[in-house]
C-alpha cells in the first residue's frame, strides 16, 4: 500500500498551498525519510492524480520563487501553477490518515518473496548476500539514528519526525535481529 505518498502531499498541502518544486524541495529538506521514496516524478505524478480525483485544485499565480538551473539562487516573481487541497482533499486525507493508523495490513516483502526461493542458490551465496543486507540495514540504522540523535542535540521539539524515526528504527532493529538469527541458522 502505497498511501504514504498521498497522505504526505495532502498533509503538505494542508499546511498551506505549494508548487510543486516547492512541494518536492520541503520533502528533500525537512522530511529526508520520506525523500528516498518521494522522487519529482512520484511527487508530479500523485499531484496530477489528487487533482484529477478532486483533492486538490490547481490555480496559476505570480509567487516569488527561484528560477531554473544557474539561476535557482535567485527569487523573484514567477508564474506557478499551485496545488491547493479542496475540501474533499481534506475530507480524504483525514480518512486516509484515520486507516494508516488504526489498521494493520500484512504485506508481503521483496524479500518474503525470495525466501521463499533461496534453495535455487548455493547455500554459501545466499549466506553471503544475506550478509549483504545485514550490512545495508545497519547502516541505514545508523543513518537514522544519527539524524534522530541530530534532532535531540538542536534541542527542536520535532515530535512528528521523532516518532517517525523511532518507528524506522523499531523496525530496523526487528530487522537485524531477524537477519542475525537467519545467518546462524544458515551457517
Amino acid at each position: 500500500m502505497a498511501n504514504y505518498r498521498q497522505l504526505t502531499l495532502l498533509g503538505l498541502l494542508l499546511d498551506h498551498p505549494m508548487y510543486g518544486q516547492q512541494v518536492y524541495e520541503v520533502i528533500e529538506q525537512h522530511h529526508h525519510l520520506f525523500a528516498e521514496h518521494l522522487k519529482k516524478p512520484t511527487i508530479y505524478y500523485q499531484l496530477e492524480r489528487l487533482t484529477a480525483e478532486g483533492y486538490l485544485t490547481l490555480r496559476r499565480e505570480t509567487v516569488e520563487a527561484p528560477g531554473t538551473g544557474l539561476a535557482h539562487d535567485e527569487l523573484a516573481p514567477r508564474e506557478r501553477e499551485v496545488y491547493y487541497i479542496t475540501e474533499q482533499g481534506q475530507v480524504y486525507f483525514r480518512t486516509l490518515l484515520r486507516q494508516t493508523l488504526g489498521e494493520h495490513a500484512p504485506q508481503l516483502s521483496d524479500l518474503d518473496a525470495s525466501l521463499f526461493f533461496l534453495h535455487y542458490l548455493a547455500p554459501h551465496e545466499a549466506h553471503v548476500l544475506l550478509q549483504e543486507r545485514y550490512e545495508q540495514v545497519a547502516r541505514d540504522r545508523e543513518n537514522i539514528a544519527h539524524h534522530l540523535h541530530g534532532l535531540h542535540a538542536t534541542r527542536v521539539d520535532d515530535q512528528a519526525h521523532r516518532l517517525v524515526a523511532d518507528h524506522q528504527l523499531a523496525l530496523l532493529d526487528a530487522e537485524l535481529n531477524w537477519l542475525a538469527r537467519t545467518l546462524m541458522t544458515l551457517r
